[in-house]
């Protein structure tokens, strides 16, 4: 049968325009044509696959135009959940990432959902159509999800039953060989998957796969320029820091060298790190007092007030300091630091710095520095000073002994500004147990010009006479008990020139062990007041106790024994030269009274006790006595 061409060409205008081709209609058009029928029918088939491959096509590439443009991670795949979800057709789709530490699958994005089990489901290894997909890395599909003979789990049949999913279809989401999720969608009703919809399916899924791997380098570069940015604040940070501790090295460095003291150093600590600071010796810090809360006006207790740091927190803060040699902080103490000023083995000073806000990096190695710079200043001045006490030393012992001439002794003490010009005075010092070793460095910076020398028990020291009374007297001495606290100090009142130190020196270390043996091993008095004992017993003191003893005892064995009075009876009598009347006023009792005392003293030491020499040696004793027993 003949078909007139524009019936064939009205047909083809319809396929071209798109429109639906019904066979009904072609055949009452076409008439009985079966090939023609069935070749436009092919024909109209195939542009409808077209027109749907177009659509995939075009949403394909605007998925891939906004995976340029969106940097949302989360938003970019939650818009491939929504485009497989309508390309598709399906009543729900959903994107689960893969984490190969747990080898589990967590849902991110899904559309279609109507229970919150699916948006917060995590997929067990190996479970359901899911753990299918990672493990073959291959697209799975049923169309019956509950007779499948796949693994199943109860929280994930859970889920799957609340949102009534039968039909389910997932591909994975493969990088590089790298699974990194898999992209599903599910139906509620039985449901054949055509390989159109597993492709694009699968394509989206490459997209999605490409979204989160470029997420995840993203996430690596940030993080990198992240630690790149710290990492470059930081080295600027401590160039800074290395800066600033350089430029107080070398600051403190110049006040040591320019002999500016302890103090300027002190004072620049305080400047740089605006805080308060404050030096303690080692004298103090030994003392149990220490610090001092009672004291409100005294510097050290305004210092540590509010700080409920007791004595061991700081000194066990300074003990770490001095091993670590380093600043410590102080338990208990916020914003207190404290470093050892220390050389060798010897604690000169502790460095207390208290800061008004927390401590900026860096400040805690100033603070070390600044207590090395002191413990600098120490040592030197330490050694300038032993030098001066060696010459000072060595000058005295050969000006008492007289064993080089004096032109020459006077030729090196103008090298070290010392003047041998006399007359001098001379002074012997016992030092007791508790007396450091630098006695004679304290008595040097209180008079400059005094020499001196270590003897075995003690020091002699020679006084300019020039400045024995106003200096370096024994008044200014006696009122200075930080000075020679602790030691026996017998000195000369007189002038004495060179030849005479030696005979000088010899009786006033007589006095000394004269006053040993009587017991006194402390205080300061004139060698004056004992030069008769000296004469008497200057070679051998060990006899002015048996001297006592002897010419006493039956006195005090009386008196011991019967409570009576007459040694100070006697001992009154003689200072009142003999008289019975004002014996008897002085010690403010009635003649009768003493004239009954001085019977029983005959009586205890013989009638001749009033003898001239008796007398004598009784008076001498009695003296002795009183300078061992003062009352």
């Amino acid at each position: 049968m003949t078909v007139s061409a524009d019936s064939v060409a009205e047909v083809i205008g319809r396929l071209s325009r798109g429109n639906p081709i019904d066979r009904r209609a072609l055949e009452q058009q076409c008439g009985e044509s079966p090939e023609l029928i069935e070749a436009l029918v092919d024909l109209s088939a195939t542009m409808t696959r077209w027109k749907q491959k177009d659509r995939e096509r075009a949403a394909l590439l605007e998925s891939a135009s906004e995976l340029i443009r969106v940097r949302d991670t989360t938003r970019l795949l939650q818009k491939l959940v929504d485009r497989a979800r309508s390309l598709i057709g399906c009543d729900i789709a959903y994107l689960s990432q893969y984490y190969p530490d747990t080898d589990e699958l967590r849902v991110k994005a899904s559309r279609g959902a109507i229970s919150s089990q699916l948006t917060t489901l995590h997929v067990p290894p190996g479970i359901g159509l899911a753990g299918r997909v990672v493990r073959d890395r291959a697209a799975q599909w049923t169309s019956n999800y509950d007779v499948t003979q796949l693994p199943h789990e109860r929280q994930v049949d859970s889920a799957v039953r609340a949102e009534g999913m039968e039909s389910l279809l997932g591909v994975p989401m493969v990088v590089d060989g790298e699974v990194l999720g898999a992209l599903f969608a599910a139906n509620r009703y039985a449901h054949e998957f055509t390989t159109d919809e597993i492709t694009l399916l699968s394509a989206l899924a490459d997209h999605a796969s490409v979204v989160l791997k470029t997420a995840r380098l993203m996430g690596e570069l940030a993080e990198a320029a992240r630690s790149s940015a710290e990492a470059e604040e930081s080295a600027a940070a401590q160039a800074a820091t290395l800066g600033r501790l350089v430029e107080v090295e070398e600051h403190l460095t110049r006040l040591v060298l320019q002999g500016r003291g302890g103090s300027a150093v002190t004072d620049a600590v305080a400047t740089m790190l605006c805080a308060e600071v404050l030096v303690i010796d080692s004298a103090r810090l030994k003392s149990p007092d220490f610090p001092d809360h009672e004291h409100v006006f005294s510097d050290e207790a305004s210092f540590f007030a509010d700080l409920e740091a007791d004595r061991t927190d700081m000194l066990t803060a300074l003990e770490t300091s001095r091993e670590t040699g380093r600043s410590a902080e102080v338990p208990r103490a916020e914003n207190l630091l404290v470093a050892s000023v220390a050389s060798h083995r010897r604690q000169h000073s502790g460095l207390f710095v208290r800061f008004h806000t927390a401590p900026a990096a860096g400040d805690a190695n100033i603070v070390a520095q600044a207590a090395q710079s002191l413990a600098l200043i120490h040592m030197n001045a330490q050694a300038r000073a032993d030098a001066e006490n060696r010459v000072r030393g060595e000058l005295a012992v050969d000006l008492i002994a007289g064993t080089r001439s004096l032109d020459e002794l006077e030729a090196r003490a103008r090298l070290n500004d010392f003047s041998l010009a006399g007359p001098w005075r001379m002074m012997t010092i016992q030092a007791g147990p508790g007396v450091d070793e630098h006695l004679g460095a304290r008595l040097a910076r209180i008079e400059p010009r005094i020499l001196l020398t270590q003897r075995s028990p003690g020091l002699t020291v020679l006084i300019p006479s020039s400045v024995a009374d106003s200096r370096l007297s024994l008044k200014r001495l006696s009122a200075e008990p930080d000075v020679l606290g602790g030691c026996l100090v017998v000195a000369s009142d007189s002038d004495c020139d060179r030849s005479q130190l030696a005979v000088v020196e010899d009786e006033l270390w007589s006095c000394v062990r004269i006053l040993n043996s009587l017991g006194i091993d402390e205080g300061i008095h004139p060698a004056a007041d004992f030069a008769p004992y000296t004469a008497m017993f200057g070679t051998a003191p060990e006899q002015v106790g048996r001297f006592i003893d002897r010419l006493l005892g039956p006195l005090r064995d009386w008196d011991r024994k019967h409570s009576a009075e007459l040694t100070d009876t006697v001992r009154v009598y003689f200072e009142s030269n003999g008289s019975i009347s004002r014996t008897a006023a002085a010690l403010s009792v009635h003649i009768n009274t003493v004239k009954q005392r001085l019977e029983r003293v005959d009586q205890v030491l013989g009638e001749g006790w009033r003898a001239p020499e008796f007398a004598f040696r009784l008076q001498v004793a009695l003296r002795l006595d009183r300078l061992a027993h003062p009352r």
